[in-house]
């Protein structure tokens, strides 16, 4: 494969695209949009990694998990496969493969399973100490070559030949994300030219198997798609940007569907604090693209840990970090949202008259008053100071991944209702006036967490050291 033809500007290819994909723009090569898919990645709560989900998969679990999901008014669930297991034991793979097939139809939900997978480095998986294990590839990097193919083809007819007209199975989503390893930038040993071949070998065995269901490549960056392009069914998208990026990348590769009579489908997006689902499904419901966010559960993934995770909705036990997000993804009332899945109480710290509500984490080390600070990017995250005096002055950190504050003073909002705390530079006990000029008497400050930030952060910390009633 010529690397340079995959380097063309988007430009140039919506220009060859509109001459030479045969479909005039506009046109859609099926009848089926995808714009129906509402749907969530899925990783059982028990599992920390792909192997664990079927290594010690566990129908009771997911039974009741997919029955969360059919409470969201979710119709697919994408679940990642494991060719390394398959090759473990092919019968009981086989079995697990056709038990979450069932388990999904009792709760009207559609599959969207991913055969192969380029996420992470290493690019090794481990059979047998895989329990602490992040997430692993499938089959890695050092078997995509010829060597491999024959161990390969019997995988992709063992499950594909045996679902080829299944519908129970909405798309089979042939690789996810072959560009995330750092294999695929080694353009001097062949990372990257390994890596395309295989992508488009698999598509051409799959299509040999003639599944009745559309091919898709998961690819982590839009422009990647043009490496597969003229073989796949559906072009996929993954986003993780802000959610006006979030607009961009989606319209975007919206016109390349346009552009190459294919539909579109996002099947990766969500992550706090910087794309939030309040501020996300909105975008995805008004440019009527079908998506599956990342991830349904609050499990044991690298991505869910916490007490404020990067990712993941519902906790195991059915209840829910944030009702304000489960009724974005169901299209509910708040109170409808916390009736199927309760919110999980919010912690409260006190510590030197600051009560700090919600997500906080307290840090230790060199740097701030006391060698200790408090931080968050939780927008249910506030620390409240009640004075006497005048004015009130926030001490806290500003550095280059921090983010925006509010300011509320008495229960309203102050003159100064928000401020930035970025900074190129990291000062540990900066010094910002909340609030002077006051009239004598008690008073209360809350802090609140913005969850945004500016162009320049590479961050949406909040991060506070203590408050004075002195000036600075």
């Amino acid at each position: 494969m010529n690397r340079k033809k995959w380097t063309i500007t988007a430009a140039v290819l919506f220009v060859l695209a509109a001459s030479t994909c045969g479909t005039k723009a506009g046109e859609s090569a099926s009848k089926d949009d995808f714009a129906w898919i509402r749907g969530a990645n899925y990783v059982p709560s028990y599992s920390r990694n792909d192997v664990q989900t079927w290594m010690e998969f566990d129908p009771a679990v997911i039974d009741r998990e997919l029955g969360y999901a059919e409470k969201l008014r979710l119709n697919c669930v994408r679940v990642f496969l494991q060719v390394a297991v398959y090759e473990e034991n092919p019968q009981r793979f086989l079995e697990c493969f056709e038990t979450l097939l069932t388990l999904c139809d009792k709760h009207q939900i559609k599959l969207m399973p991913v055969l192969f997978d380029s996420c992470f480095d290493p690019q090794a998986v481990d059979l047998k100490d895989y329990r602490d294990k992040t997430w692993m590839p499938s089959p890695g990097f050092s078997r995509l070559g010829a060597k491999d193919r024959g161990a390969m083809e019997q995988y992709i007819h063992a499950v594909v030949g045996a679902h080829k007209d299944d519908g129970r199975i909405a798309v089979w989503d042939v690789m996810n994300e072959p560009e995330s390893t750092g294999k695929y930038g080694d353009l001097e040993k062949g990372g990257r030219e390994t890596i395309d071949e295989f992508v488009r070998w698999s598509l051409r065995r799959v299509k040999q198997e003639t599944p009745a269901q559309p091919l898709t490549i998961g690819w982590a960056f839009s422009g990647n798609n043009i490496a597969s392009i003229d073989l796949v069914d559906v072009i996929c998208l993954h986003s993780y940007g802000p959610p006006e990026e979030l607009a961009m990348r989606v319209r975007e590769i919206q016109l390349w569907g346009r552009l190459y009579g294919k539909p579109v489908i996002i099947n990766e997006f969500i992550g706090r604090p910087q794309q939030p689902f309040e501020r996300s499904m909105p975008i995805v419901a008004d440019l009527k693209i079908g998506w599956c966010f990342w991830e349904l559960m609050i499990g044991r993934t690298q991505f869910s840990q916490g007490d404020y995770p990067y990712q993941g909705l519902i906790y195991p036990d059915g209840t829910c970090l944030d009702a304000r997000e489960v009724a974005s993804v169901a299209g509910l009332s708040i109170e409808e949202a916390r009736r199927l899945f309760p919110e999980r109480p919010i912690k409260e710290i006190r510590e030197d008259g600051v009560n700090f509500g919600g997500h906080w984490t307290r840090w230790t080390g060199k740097g701030p008053l006391k060698d200790r600070l408090f931080y968050a990017t939780s927008p249910r995250s506030t620390a409240t100071f009640e004075f006497t005096g005048a004015c009130v002055t926030l001490i806290h950190k500003a550095g280059p991944d921090c983010g925006i504050a509010e300011v509320l003073i008495d229960g309203q909002p102050a003159k100064l209702r928000e401020f930035d705390t970025y900074a190129r530079d990291v000062d540990w006990n900066h010094r910002t006036t909340l609030a002077s000029g006051l009239a004598s008497g008690n008073h209360t400050v809350t802090l609140k967490v913005a969850a945004r930030k500016n162009a320049a952060s590479t961050g949406c910390l909040v991060q506070v050291v203590g408050f004075t009633t002195e000036l600075p």
